[in-house]
């Protein structure tokens, strides 16, 4: 498989989701600042999700909080939802091929998975973004522990402010397919909130190392 390919294409699509100003996103939960949208993936036959909410924290600090590097990665300091992740092979500074097992969620309802990802950094002017799809790779054979989950594009982009250089804009957009015998109405259920947790955690995270730069209500 042509990951270099993979990874353009993923970015390539992303880039697109951030410009388009589309009619199809319907709120799916809003929680203080953070806004949780959701629409029919185009990718598969489940749900697309975007996800908004201020960081009062510098883009370059939240994307060193939020990437998900392998080994001592900051990342598996808050996000409950991350179980490890592992380095499967690295493919230059920016791109890289990794497993990331998830924790059981709804008390064991929903078991662990597994997906295998290429994923690669994109920093310019505007945001610092990690872009990830699912892939087949030779050294990501399946765990009989876990079910194998598939990525369909996606990316968490840190968006700097202008005047304002102390707070990031982050607009995620996931598209799980966590296969396994799951109804589709669990998921789609268990998703918003989790997405919500997500922010609560990140920021939580954040002010215990002293990295925010002002309180959030």
């Amino acid at each position: 498989m042509d990951y270099q390919n993979e990874a353009a294409k993923t970015v390539e699509k992303m880039t697109s989701y951030r410009a388009e100003n589309s009619d199809e996103w319907k709120t799916a939960k809003k929680h203080k600042d953070v806004t949780v949208f959701v629409r029919p993936s185009k990718e598969f036959g489940g749900s697309q999700y975007k996800v908004e909410g201020i960081v009062n924290a510098p883009p370059e600090t939240v994307f060193e909080y939020v990437d998900p590097k392998p080994g001592d990665s900051k990342r598996m300091k808050w996000d409950k939802n991350v179980k490890n992740i592992e380095a499967i092979e690295e493919l230059g500074d920016d791109m890289r091929i990794i497993r990331v097992v998830t924790s059981s969620a709804l008390m064991g309802v929903i078991s662990s998975r597994d997906f295998i990802d290429v994923v690669k950094t994109v920093k310019n002017d505007d945001f610092i973004s990690t872009n990830a799809v699912s892939i087949e790779h030779p050294k990501g054979a399946v765990d009989s522990k876990y079910v194998r989950g598939w990525n369909y594009p996606s990316c968490l982009t840190c968006m700097r402010i202008p005047g304002e250089p102390n707070k990031t804009r982050m607009v995620n957009f996931l598209q799980p397919d966590l296969s396994g015998m799951l109804p589709r109405s669990i998921v789609e259920s268990a998703m918003p909130g989790s997405q919500v947790e997500f922010f609560e955690n990140l920021r939580n995270c954040l002010k215990e190392d002293g990295k925010l730069t002002a309180p959030h209500d």
